[in-house]
């Protein structure tokens, strides 16, 4: 499948974005995340990182000493493949989107925190969910709470069968009274100003009235030039499956969210509704934490 740079409409995604980090892999949705990450680029006159990760875990010694040393040499070799045919597609997918500056960085190792340093020096990380059908395919699949919750910037989560096209002319902000969906609001103010529809969902068990009620925050957004229409849940239904089934009623082609929880490396704790949210969207996800 051939994924254009140029798929973005004129209203599309479009912020105050100068520096994006996109996670490499060389898959057929990691292309199309690049894709993505180079008309974004393009479009902000942004810088683009394309940062190629490993965090096997693997321990030789389980295997002996000279079976450990030559699956480690293997191993090695394999990476080390696996992150020269990322950075050509990445290399060339910017040289197609014309961008002035972009950078090429691989993180081979077991320290995560060369991919918070990372993080922290951006404006905008895009990702992706993925399926685990590997122990790299589990460390993969965690980005996106990882990143939401540690790195203090917005993270764009592209669904599974992300197929690099889309223009978020409608958007689902999914809203509680919290602190972490105030970031959200206020970090994509731009996005939800050139947006054609926006939907703000006010989910709950009751009418909240804590750090910015749902009313409060369609005035605050209709202040900023927003045009949004403010819905209602507050049932039984758990939150993370109305949300869902709200952003498929609307045919929204991203959801906006706070997420919620602890972060830690190496033990995240995340909300429920964050979790559910990851674990079926099938649109766009840009959270803030």
């Amino acid at each position: 499948m051939e994924f254009s740079s140029i798929f973005l409409v004129e209203r599309g995604l479009t912020m105050l974005t100068k520096t994006i980090v996109v996670h490499l892999e060389d898959t057929e949705l990691g292309r199309a995340r690049v894709a993505t990450a180079a008309a974004l680029a393009a479009r902000n006159g942004a810088h683009l990182t394309g940062l190629f990760l490993s965090l096997e875990d693997f321990d030789g010694d389980l295997y002996g000493r000279a079976r450990g040393r030559a699956l480690q040499s293997a191993r090695e070799d394999r990476l080390a493949q696996e992150s020269l045919d990322a950075r050509l597609h990445f290399e060339e997918a910017c040289k197609a989107a014309a961008l002035k500056s972009y950078r090429f960085a691989s993180e081979i190792g077991e320290d995560e925190k060369d991919l918070e340093a990372h993080a922290r020096a951006a404006d905008l990380l895009i990702v992706s969910d993925v399926q685990e059908r590997t122990l790299e395919d589990r460390f993969v699949r965690g980005l996106p709470e990882t990143l939401a919750l540690s790195s203090g910037m917005p993270v764009l989560v592209l669904p599974q069968e992300f197929t690099g096209a889309f223009d978020l002319k409608n958007i689902l902000v999914a809203w509680k009274s919290s602190r972490e969906a105030v970031r959200a609001v206020r970090d994509n103010l731009t996005l939800l100003r050139d947006a054609a529809k926006v939907t703000v969902l006010s989910v709950g068990t009751s009418e909240e009235t804590g750090l910015l009620p749902a009313e409060q925050v369609m005035h605050f957004l209709e202040r900023h030039g927003v045009n949004a229409e403010l819905r209602k849940d507050y049932g039984d239904s758990q939150a993370g499956q109305v949300i869902i089934n709200t952003a498929e009623e609307l045919e929204a082609e991203a959801v906006i969210m706070g997420a919620n929880g602890h972060p830690s490396w190496r033990n995240l704790i995340l909300g429920n509704t964050t979790r559910y949210v990851l674990r079926h969207h099938r649109m766009p996800l840009i959270l803030s934490h």
